[in-house]
């Protein structure tokens, strides 16, 4: 009984056995088909030029088992070798590269336009484009770039729609004297950037020279005085010391200011003599640069 059963044992090993390598050889030849759609790379392209190809993808139909299928390693690949590249617009074949355990069954299409341009170099001067304005009182001097000119490289037709090279700089901070670092920009007639070009520098180093405009005058002092003595007096005499300052301020204001007033002066029902140390008020625009204040006496005495 024992021998039975071990017989029995040793014949279903063997049936299973078979049945595996039944199995796998059967998986080996069953094969399928499957598309890849996969980018057209530019390989070996000399940085002189520029390329661009249409299609930019190709469609790989390949066959092989489904595992194979299911992740190919390597990734399907397809390119156009740009060793020795020839100027214009001209179909390619393109070249495809396929795991060993996959087969190529179509590629779709085999063949693209190739577009090949030679890169152009132009140096240009830069130039700062002001925002803002200046400070009051100050006027800005040409300003200092560095660098003072960039090298632009991009296709013939995208170089010759560049017509300045610019950095912004802003007036307003010109007072402080600190240099400013702003982007450069490739810049058409319009002031629009002109994309496809590279700079050989990104940022430009802007100072502003600044420097004060003022002019300087000699102007008498005027008492300003608001109400009247108490009845029965009155204002015999007003002095003023000194009776002239000196102001300073932008050319048109200080023709504008042919004296500077005093801070109101009271005399509302006045009965004595008033001597006081009243402040300047100059216009707007206009400082005092002698003084800030003066002595003011007004003479009150009775009506005769």
């Amino acid at each position: 009984m024992l021998r039975q059963n071990l017989g029995y044992k040793i014949l279903a090993l063997a049936l299973a056995i078979f049945l595996w390598f039944y199995v796998t050889i059967q998986q080996r030849h069953v094969t399928e088909t499957q598309a890849f759609t996969v980018p057209v790379e530019l390989r070996n392209l000399s940085s002189e030029y520029v390329a661009s190809v249409s299609p930019a993808h190709v469609r790989l139909l390949l066959r092989g088992r489904p595992d194979a299928l299911e992740s190919p390693s390597p990734a399907p690949q397809a390119y156009v070798d740009l060793r020795k590249p020839r100027v214009g617009k001209h179909p390619v074949q393109v070249v495809y590269i396929v795991p060993a355990d996959l087969r190529l069954v179509r590629i779709e299409p085999r063949q693209v336009q190739l577009i090949v341009e030679p890169i152009i170099h132009r140096t240009m001067r830069v130039e700062a484009h002001m925002v803002g304005a200046a400070p009051p009182g100050y006027l800005l001097g040409e300003p200092e770039i560095t660098p003072a000119a960039v090298t632009i490289s991009g296709t013939r037709e995208a170089v010759s729609r560049v017509s300045y090279v610019v950095a912004n700089a802003d007036a307003s901070y010109a007072r402080l004297g600190t240099p400013q670092t702003n982007l450069l920009r490739p810049v058409d007639d319009a002031g629009e950037v002109v994309q496809g070009v590279q700079l050989s520098r990104r940022e430009a180093r802007i100072i502003i020279p600044v420097r004060r405009v003022l002019s300087y005058e000699t102007v008498p002092v005027v008492l300003r005085s608001d109400g009247a003595p108490a009845p029965g007096y009155r204002v015999t005499a007003v002095s003023v010391r000194p009776p002239l300052v000196t102001i300073a301020g932008e050319e048109q204001r200080l023709r504008q200011a042919n004296h500077v007033n005093t801070a109101t002066v009271d005399l509302d029902n006045a009965s004595a003599d008033i001597h006081r140390v009243v402040a300047l008020a100059p216009p707007d625009g206009v400082t005092t640069v002698s003084q800030s204040q003066v002595n003011v006496t007004i003479k009150i005495e009775p009506e005769q």
